[in-house]
């Protein structure tokens, strides 16, 4: 097949035109016909360029129930190509071209209609593949690995596209297309995914997929080869693999990274096409092919332990591998396609629930969409009875999916996804329901084997009858503590995971001997490690956290306070004349002013007793101007010091940290040049464990004395509760504003009586916790137990 250059200064020329002015007066928009039946649909037909070069389309109704030959396509509306690390400043150079505001003009049988950048581009590339059809030419674009390209029949293109064959500002044709949108893709002889134009990295990407996929999997999985990072071809040789460089590894990476990837809308689209290809730039390949490569990838992630493709990920973003998209949207297609039945949608359905915390990650353009464009997956009768409203607002649809979820599923669940209230992107929300428009959540201990309720933990939520309000649910649950000191939060800090948090300490030191709720009893410094982690390991399938981790955290206790002393060295270096007094020129100058301070108030002729009662009558040191090295070094000393017992303290003492210094067993940050680089531990358990529950969170102190992480959002006068059917408890916060008071949605809670009989507390949902001593039902024991009705605002 020819270049495509011809297409592209074609594009390059109309782009260069006003739009107005391309438009003779004579030429009208194009106005949609209403579809004659629920099950019709248009599907567009391409006819070349008129003599000004506007590509001509037409469009034709067909029904699905008569079984129509047509293709599908699925892509992206917007900017198509990757983003993240290194590939933001192509993303950012060409975005202005995909902007919403930059439309071109095609025909639509013989009027206006306007269309983006990305669909303009397809558009040209389906062009070409029609007219080498019509030749009977084997073409650049089916030069591929499949046995089965794309055949055209009789020449002729006959594609649905949802942009144009679905009028967008028709709410209710859209809201009736998306219910029959599973169809369209199941009848739909091949479905086409546009991945985009091509750039520097889609011709080595192709090859790579193709030669990955072709490893023997086990050989692959067993060898030294590590995915996504340039190593000697020996390496490769050794296992006798064809050899993948740096580049092409970046080269995959990049196509891995582009937007088609994580949009939602491909779930149903790829899961439900009965057959799939995909075409980026001239380049086509087969699904079959890239999930090959995805699962060989998997496969020797697995036995690594990590996935090596987080590398290409934004700090900012969700840490989730390049590979896993595909590798779920590769087992929900295999699932729905196990039984023998004609239309892979009449195979086993998913329930609502497991689609909702499985798609979770992926992104779309409409917030609604999170819930509407899963609904094709789920049993027609749940989707029955789904009102697909896109004009009620997201907040809206979000809290009718949340009360459909709690009630389906007889848990509360999904109120620990709640995600904290600094992070969500939509306003004046009911604090107890999740942003399902933000791309994760971070559950942190439906994973383990918690029952905070007790026996009250597995039965179905105790829902109370509440007011008529979409925006309110009420609840039977126990009011258990109040939250009387916090942690610092550290969200706004880049790595801030492994910030050496001097609050720790602080709190650790106010817990009491013995702890309670704990069998056998618990040092307060393996209270504290048990907590930063919820007493779990990484893969959150073990708890109670294995007792190494005790050894584990001092280490990292010890590799932060050498990273904490290069800080606030280089911040002196940088900064002579304004550093602060106590901030440190190194390790060694913040542990001889510790221990001037220490005898110069005279601890160093004092015995444990009288140390721990300085220390834990009230917060220790817990002042903005103590959190300096040498104060740390200080807090770390008395809690080595006053464990109970005289026991040895899972964080270092003074003499330890010295002997680290001197011979360390791990560098957390590794100079090179002017980068600094974090890298983990020989043994990363407890690391992994603590990063996966501590970002965008923050110890706590109650009250009655326990330890917990909860929400960043946390508060001093926050309270936590215990809730029937939810394994976490919650932090909570009594509401002084009224709560959310939109226009009610009948559909949600008209069945429910008014009932103001009873006193009810009314608190806004902050988000889940873990509170060390009560995740097994021990709250249930104590003599004040008991229920109370909670709505939640």
């Amino acid at each position: 097949m020819s270049d495509n250059s011809t297409f592209a200064s074609s594009v390059t020329a109309l782009e260069g035109l006003n739009i107005r002015e391309a438009e003779p007066e004579s030429r009208k928009p194009y106005r949609y016909q209403p579809l004659p039946t629920l099950t019709s649909i248009r599907v567009l037909k391409l006819r070349g360029r008129d003599e000004d070069g506007t590509p001509q389309v037409t469009l034709d109704v067909v029904d699905l129930d008569h079984d129509p030959f047509f293709y599908a396509l699925s892509y992206t509306w917007g900017n198509p190509h990757a983003s993240g690390v290194d590939f933001t400043a192509h993303f950012n150079a060409v975005n202005a071209e995909y902007s919403v505001a930059q439309t071109t003009a095609v025909l639509c049988d013989g009027k206006l209609l306007r269309v983006q950048r990305n669909l303009l581009d397809v558009l040209g590339e389906l062009q070409q593949l029609q007219t080498a059809a019509r030749g009977h030419d084997q073409v650049e674009h089916a030069a591929s690995e499949t046995n089965s390209p794309i055949n055209i029949a009789d020449g002729e293109l006959v594609i649905w596209i949802d942009a144009i064959c679905i009028n967008q500002n028709d709410m209710e044709e859209r809201a009736l297309q998306v219910r029959i949108m599973d169809k369209v893709y199941s009848k739909a002889a091949y479905t086409i995914i546009w991945l985009g134009r091509s750039d520097e990295y889609t011709a080595a990407a192709v090859q790579t997929i193709r030669r990955v996929s072709a490893y023997p999997r086990n050989v692959f999985a067993q060898s030294e080869v590590i995915p996504f990072r340039g190593q000697d071809p020996d390496v490769y040789a050794k296992s006798n693999l064809q050899y993948t460089d740096w580049m092409d590894w970046c080269s995959l990476a990049a196509l891995l990274k582009r937007q088609w990837f994580s949009r939602l809308w491909i779930i149903q689209e790829t899961i439900l096409s009965r057959n799939l290809v995909l075409l980026c730039g001239k380049h086509l390949f087969s699904w079959t092919t890239l999930v090959k490569a995805a699962r060989n990838i998997d496969a020797r992630c697995r036995v690594l332990g990590w996935s090596p493709s987080t590398v290409f990920i934004d700090i900012h973003e969700i840490a989730v591998p390049l590979e896993n998209n595909v590798l779920s949207l590769a087992e929900w297609r295999d699932h729905l396609q196990t039984t023998n039945t004609q239309e892979p949608s009449d195979a086993l359905r998913f329930t609502l629930e497991e689609l909702v915390y499985a798609t979770w990650v992926f992104k779309s353009t409409d917030p609604r969409d999170k819930i509407y464009g899963i609904l094709g997956l789920v049993d027609d009768q749940v989707r029955a009875a789904w009102d697909i409203d896109y004009h009620s607002p997201p907040i809206q649809v979000f809290a009718a999916a949340t009360r459909r979820l709690i009630e389906h599923s007889g848990s509360l669940k999904i109120f620990s996804c709640v995600q904290d209230a600094s992070k969500r992107t939509i306003d004046t929300y009911p604090s107890w329901v999740p942003d399902y428009s933000l791309p994760y959540f971070n559950m942190m201990c439906n994973g383990g084997s918690f029952a905070a309720a007790g026996k009250l933990t597995h039965q179905p939520p105790q829902l109370v009858p509440s007011s008529p309000s979409w925006s309110r649910l009420r609840v039977r649950g126990h009011i258990f503590d109040t939250i009387v000191e916090t942690g610092n939060d550290r969200t706004d800090h880049v790595n801030s995971a492994v910030l050496l948090d001097p609050s720790w300490f602080e709190l650790a030191l106010l817990l009491k001997t013995p702890y309670p709720g704990t069998t056998p009893k618990q040092r307060r410094t393996e209270v504290l490690w048990r907590t930063l982690c919820a007493d779990q390991d990484a893969t959150s399938t073990v708890s109670p956290a294995p007792a190494r981790f005790g050894a584990l955290f001092k280490e990292f206790v010890c590799a932060m306070v050498v990273v904490r002393a290069e800080l606030e060295a280089e911040e002196v270096a940088a900064y002579p004349d304004s550093a602060a007094p106590d901030c440190a020129t190194s390790f060694a100058h913040a542990m001889r002013r510790a221990k001037d301070i220490w005898a110069e108030v005279g601890w160093d002729r004092r015995g444990p007793e009288y140390i721990r009662d300085k220390t834990n009558s009230k917060r220790f040191l817990a002042r903005p101007e103590f959190g300096w090295l040498v104060h740390t070094l200080i807090k770390l000393q008395a809690l080595a010091l006053t464990e109970e017992g005289g026991e040895e303290a899972d964080t270092p003492s003074w003499e330890e940290l010295e002997r680290f210094v001197e011979k360390p067993s791990w560098v957390m940050r590794v100079k090179r040049g002017e980068e600094r680089k974090l890298v983990q531990p020989n043994d990363a358990a407890f690391m992994n464990s603590f990063k996966r529950r501590y970002v965008k969170r923050k110890l706590f102190y109650t009250r009655k004395g326990y330890l917990g992480l909860g929400p960043a959002s946390a508060a001093v006068g926050d309270i936590v509760c215990i809730l029937p059917g939810a394994v976490a408890p919650f932090v909570c916060r009594e509401d002084h504003d009224g709560g959310v008071e939109l226009e009610d949605c009948s559909s949600a809670t008209m069945d429910l009586e008014v009932q103001e009989e009873r006193p009810v507390e009314r608190l806004r949902l902050v988000g889940e916790c873990y509170v060390h001593g009560i995740m097994q039902g021990e709250a249930l024991d104590l003599e004040d137990f008991g229920l109370k009705d909670i709505e939640f605002v």
